[in-house]
């Protein structure tokens, strides 16, 4: 799938693991699936994707490279079509009634 800045994502799989020993992810804040989030950051990683969100900000952690924000698996995002959001947003907008 194509992923690129800005764009809105929806979370399709909140099963979140740290595969680094030693490392907890307590006070890190995870996404949530059914969530939607907008793209900040691509992170391609021994050829995998992973992503950072506007609506999500951690402290870096250390690692054996280096601090690193926690990153995301693309994988457990689908990128959402601006198209058929715009049909809801239009359904969904606030109207302005005229007192009678």
């Amino acid at each position: 799938m194509d992923y690129h800045l800005g764009q809105l994502v929806a979370c399709v799989d909140g099963n979140w693991q740290y595969n680094m020993p030693g490392q907890n992810p307590d006070g890190v804040t995870l996404p949530r699936k059914g969530q939607v989030y907008r793209i900040r950051s691509r992170v391609f990683l021994q050829s995998y994707l992973f992503l950072l969100f506007d609506e999500i900000h951690n402290s870096e952690l250390p690692s054996p490279t280096g601090p690193f924000e926690p990153v995301f698996d693309a994988r457990s995002f689908l990128p959402l079509d601006p198209k058929r959001l715009d049909v809801f947003r239009q359904q969904h907008a606030p109207v302005d009634r005229v007192p009678a």
